[in-house]
C-alpha cells in the first residue's frame, strides 16, 4: 500500500469550508475510479486539515496524482492555502475485522 498525506492550511474558515466542500465529491468520485482504498480528513487546527489517501501501490497513487490529484492540489494552492505533502510506502497497517466499516460512514 502507498499513503499520501496532504496538509492544507487556509487563510480563513470561509475559504477552508468552501474549498473542501467544493472538492469533496470530485475527490471521492475520482479516487474510487482510480482504486483509492481509503481517505480520511482530519481538522488538526482551526484553519488546517490533513487529508490521508491510501492506495494499493505506488503506481496507482502516481497515476491518480498525474490525472487529477495534482490538479486538485494546485486549485487548493491557488485559493491561497499553504500545502504540505508527505507520502511513502505503508510499512505497517492494521484493520479491525470486528468493525463494520460501512457503518462508520460520516461523509
Amino acid at each position: 500500500m502507498y499513503q499520501r498525506m496532504i496538509r492544507s492550511t487556509f487563510k480563513d474558515q470561509l475559504s477552508m469550508k468552501g474549498v473542501l466542500s467544493y472538492i469533496a465529491p470530485m475527490v471521492r468520485q475520482q479516487g474510487e475510479a482510480y482504486g483509492l482504498i481509503a481517505m480520511t480528513q482530519t481538522e488538526v487546527s482551526e484553519l488546517s486539515v490533513v487529508t490521508t489517501f491510501i492506495w494499493p501501490d505506488y503506481e496507482t497513487a502516481k497515476s491518480a496524482w498525474a490525472e487529477y490529484g495534482g490538479k486538485v492540489v494546485d486549485a487548493i494552492r491557488n485559493s491561497g492555502a499553504k500545502i504540505d505533502i508527505q507520502e511513502g510506502i505503508v510499512e505497517r497497517a492494521w484493520f479491525n475485522d470486528a468493525i463494520d466499516i460501512k457503518s462508520l460512514n460520516n461523509f
